[in-house]
């Protein structure tokens, strides 16, 4: 993972989270829209506190213009010495390794518990080699953390249940505060944990004084320790500023209506201002690529479709088994206690995903592949009974080992054997499944070794292409973000090589007029595919678009 942070190029959201990290160091994270919660800052705002970054130094202090975080930090990449960017890159993604570790050591403890010692390391090993997971683990990214925390928390969960103590309370109070500080999508955690302590009273288990204290635990801990991660920048919410959030339909009026107690209580405003915006951005129409089609709203068939295709087919075969295996166990009444406390979260996730408009990725359902693997678990102890089960058990960690093996260091663009591998993948997704910006240094290597002395670039992220390229030997070919940009409602282009970012040919991030900007070339068979992320195309005489 290390090797794979030095050598993958910068991804779209890294220079923004780079840049929030850098002003959450300086006590000066104040950009909007404020939707990335501060594990991700704390772990790696390090490096670019040490290093520097060229951007202003009234940047996000009080009484500020309030610039854009992202176009803050697209003017921040321009101003970057060019050697400093893979170093500070580099660096600020190191920390973040420490997550994919200990979520692979949690599912290990966790099913060792479960499942044995000989599952718990099978499933360690599935885990380690699962490529979306490894390869988003290696960037500066928050969905691996959320993902052991969203596993951190269903554990405690787990161990207050079977042992309903002051101890473990507070260990699942600690966890739900980890998992609000890493990804916002967490927020509905807030509603489970203190149902949990209810239920667990209800069951007859803990007497009204454990009660009592659990609910402390898991409401003043996650409270008190969010307002110290947002640094104690707090405030009072307003009557007039919740009646108008109220009478707009963009926020859930489930959201809405506890926050009346932020009139008395401080909240932090990061969060708040976090969670506004990332419920305005959900409620706005997002066009989906799926299955060669641009869903102008999305698709509540998304993730699990997205699953069918990126999940290694080995892990599918176990997941399927286990998940039978698992439903004839719960009939018989041979789980055990606490079974829905691993059997139901990966579910519940990905139908919660489901539900919103942000479908930009199987990475954003990541804090699932835990459970799923624990339902591996399942079919794994039945395969390893017997001989016949054990060799059939280790074909399929050859098998997952050899797909996980061919595809580094390009675990983003993995597509299981089923979709054809990763160089059929436009055929079902873009975006972060496929192609996110990362894929400039497999280019410049394909044009090094093709000796091309001119190459035409429409690429789609925020690295800086003249890094890879010299100046006279690049054209950028703007995409058609807005009419400034566009040159015509089709692209023509002259005779020469082009290279065109996946994630563009589909026109999905375009308005409708310029949906089928690139649709030349999506007519046109591609001679390379470095990375398999950009596609490249050499046209011999200038094509006319009707």
């Amino acid at each position: 993972m290390a090797l794979r942070a030095a050598r993958v190029g910068v991804t779209v959201d890294e220079p923004s989270h780079l840049l929030s990290s850098y002003l959450y160091w300086r006590g000066a994270d104040r950009l909007p829209p404020r939707d990335m919660p501060p594990l991700l800052k704390i772990s790696a705002g390090w490096a670019p506190r040490v290093l520097g970054l060229p951007v202003p130094a009234t940047l996000g202090l009080p009484g500020q213009p309030r610039t854009e975080e992202w176009d803050a930090a697209s003017a921040m990449m321009m101003r970057m010495e060019w050697d400093a960017i893979p170093r500070v890159f580099f660096l600020a993604r190191l920390p973040m390794l420490i997550f994919p570790l200990l979520a692979l050591g949690l599912l290990w403890w966790w099913s060792r518990q479960l499942f044995g010692p000989a599952c718990a390391m099978l499933l360690a090993a599935a885990l380690a080699l699962e490529p979306t997971a490894r390869a988003h683990a290696s960037i500066l990214k928050n969905d691996i953390a959320s993902m052991f925390a969203y596993l951190l928390f269903w554990y405690c969960a787990w161990r207050y249940w079977r042992a309903p103590q002051t101890g473990n309370a507070a260990a699942l109070g600690g966890a739900l505060l980890l998992a609000l500080i890493s990804k916002l999508s967490m927020l509905f955690l807030l509603g489970i944990a203190p149902l949990i302590v209810l239920a667990r009273h209800f069951t007859g288990k803990t007497g009204r004084r454990a009660t009592l204290t659990g609910l402390c635990c898991v409401l003043l801990i996650p409270y008190v320790g969010t307002l110290a991660a947002y640094q104690f920048e707090t405030r009072l919410l307003d009557a007039d500023e919740l009646s108008r959030l109220w009478s707009g339909s963009a926020v859930p009026k489930w959201f809405l209506a506890p926050a009346w107690i932020f009139r008395l209580l401080p909240v932090a405003s990061g969060m708040w201002e976090g969670c506004v915006a990332l419920f305005s951005s959900n409620h706005e129409a997002v066009p989906v690529y799926l299955l060669g089609r641009v869903l102008p709203e999305g698709s509540l068939f998304y993730f699990p479709l997205a699953l069918a295709v990126k999940v290694p087919g080995a892990l599918q075969l176990l997941i399927v088994s286990g998940i039978a295996l698992a439903l004839l166990s719960l009939r018989k009444g041979e789980l055990g206690e606490g079974w829905a406390f691993w059997l139901i979260p990966g579910f519940l996730y990905i139908a919660l995903a489901s539900l919103s408009r942000f479908q930009l990725g199987v990475r954003l359902v990541l804090p699932a592949l835990p459970f799923g693997l624990m339902l591996c678990g399942v079919a794994l102890r039945w395969l390893l009974r017997n001989r016949r089960g054990q060799a059939f058990a280790a074909l399929l960690f050859c098998w997952l080992l050899y797909r996980s093996v061919g595809i580094y260091p390009r675990g983003i663009t993995y597509f299981n054997v089923w979709a054809g591998g990763a160089d059929n993948g436009l055929q079902y997704l873009a975006d972060s499944n496929l192609d996110w910006g990362q894929g400039l240094p497999d280019l410049a290597n394909f044009v090094r070794e093709r000796g091309i002395r001119k190459l035409h670039l429409s690429y789609f992220g925020f690295d800086i292409p003249y890094r890879y390229f010299p100046e006279d030997e690049l054209e950028v070919v703007a995409p058609p973000w807005d009419d400034s940009t566009a040159n015509g409602s089709h692209l023509e282009p002259e005779p020469g090589y082009y290279a065109v970012s996946a994630t563009l040919l589909p026109g999905h991030y375009f308005a409708p007029k310029y949906r089928n900007y690139y649709r030349v070339f999506r007519s046109l068979q591609p001679i390379a595919k470095p990375g398999h992320s950009i596609y490249v195309y050499r046209i011999d005489h200038k094509v006319h678009s009707r």
